[in-house]
């Protein structure tokens, strides 16, 4: 014969099911400055059932699992986008949605921000004959230090460097020699204070090198 404690009694709860909360979220303009490597799109929320993430972009849908090139996060709605020259592409207002079956949370609209091209016009630079030494000048303004310059291409790409091609301690571009691949229109020196976290972006300059047709051509 079993006898059993009056004593002893078992509670079985059950969870509570709870709509969507929106509980961290990206900045309302999140700005991409050169010297940062990556920028987060922050997401998360809570809710039961576990709610899913949907994005917006502009107002159409976008979904950051079908972008490769972009990292993501595990059971969450976050996705950083990495600083690897091709910013511009995700230039826009986001928004995100955390639902379950109980409804929908929406974030406050996320504007992505990359520094305008439309100050990025050049007119028609100077002609350097191949070979020829040349200076591309920053003038960069005084500010709080430190004080870190970029030069980049329009599409926020660096401009690569070596023993024939550095930047100066007063932030100019040195050029010990031309070359042809040095002609293009992109030029941007960017002029960044991070500390005070103000970039500022220097009118692009534009440069075209000839091949001399003869040694009185060269300087």
């Amino acid at each position: 014969m079993k006898v059993f404690d009056s004593h002893v009694c078992s509670t079985v709860r059950f969870p509570v099911e709870q709509l969507p909360t929106i509980t961290d979220q990206a900045p309302s303009s999140l700005i991409a400055f050169p010297f940062d490597e990556s920028f987060a799109m922050t997401c998360e929320a809570k809710g039961n059932p576990e709610p899913k993430f949907q994005w917006k972009k502009n107002g159409e849908d976008f979904d950051p699992y079908l972008d490769p090139r972009l990292m993501k996060e595990e059971n969450s709605g976050t996705f950083v986008i990495p600083n690897n020259g091709n910013l511009t592409e995700y230039q826009g207002t986001y928004c995100c949605y955390a639902s379950n079956k109980l409804g929908t949370a929406i974030s406050k609209e996320i504007e992505f921000i990359v520094p305008s091209e439309q100050h990025l016009c050049s007119k028609s630079g100077p002609i350097y004959w191949q070979g020829q030494p040349f200076i591309l000048k920053c003038d960069p303004p005084t500010g709080i230090p430190p004080l870190q310059i970029y030069w980049m291409t329009i599409n926020l790409q660096h401009i690569e460097q070596d023993e024939r091609v550095s930047t100066g301690l007063n932030g100019d571009l040195y050029f010990s020699h031309a070359v042809e691949k040095d002609s293009r229109r992109d030029y941007c020196c960017f002029a960044a204070f991070p500390r005070i976290r103000t970039i500022v972006q220097k009118t692009a300059m534009s440069v075209n090198v000839k091949t001399s047709r003869s040694p009185s051509h060269m300087l």
